[in-house]
């Protein structure tokens, strides 16, 4: 990734901020609804041994539709996991970055938090922030910088690899 594709993703994160949290507290009920059915699910009933012939029907007998219940809710409750262990990490790191910056710097709080998580416009950022709009618009470019740093680390801080040192001294017999 290039520098300005984590500070693009960061804002991406912002502004569906609300969305994630939700969606992780959804998955979260939805896991423990699926552990309350597993306990529930009652055992099947004992088929009927009769000496009459019978006819029809799905082929299935209770036991089996009732393992089959089972097998799909304790699939239902694996994907979950994975969908929580995929979103829960960005969410939480997410979260721990902007307790960290309303600690730190709590106009820049009020500036990321009016304008990229609740999408409000500069001005209404800037009356909130206390600020001039201004003053919102160049802060937080460096607050999203300092935010994008402190998610990803020093992998979204663009650095110069390689130094070019120019000889004053020496005629520019190589220039055209």
């Amino acid at each position: 990734m290039y520098h300005n594709d984590y500070t693009v993703l960061v804002k991406e994160y912002l502004t569906r901020y609300t969305e994630f949290k939700q969606y992780v507290a959804n998955i979260e009920a939805e896991i423990e609804d699926y552990k309350e059915m597993l306990k529930l699910s009652a055992a099947p009933k004992v088929s009927d041994m009769s000496t009459a012939g019978g006819g029809g029907g799905s082929g299935d007998t209770s036991q089996e539709r009732a393992y089959f219940r089972r097998e799909d809710l304790e699939k239902r409750l694996e994907d979950s996991y994975h969908a929580l262990l995929e979103m829960l990490p960005k969410v939480r790191k997410l979260e721990r970055s902007l307790d960290a910056m309303k600690a730190t710097n709590p106009v820049d709080y009020r500036i990321i938090n009016a304008r990229y998580i609740e999408g409000w416009s500069w001005e209404a950022t800037a009356s909130f922030a206390g600020a001039s709009v201004t003053y919102c618009r160049n802060e937080a470019r460096k607050a999203l910088r300092r935010l994008t740093g402190a998610m990803f680390g020093e992998e979204s801080i663009p650095m110069q690899t390689h130094l070019v040192f120019i000889d004053s001294n020496k005629n520019n017999e190589n220039c055209g």
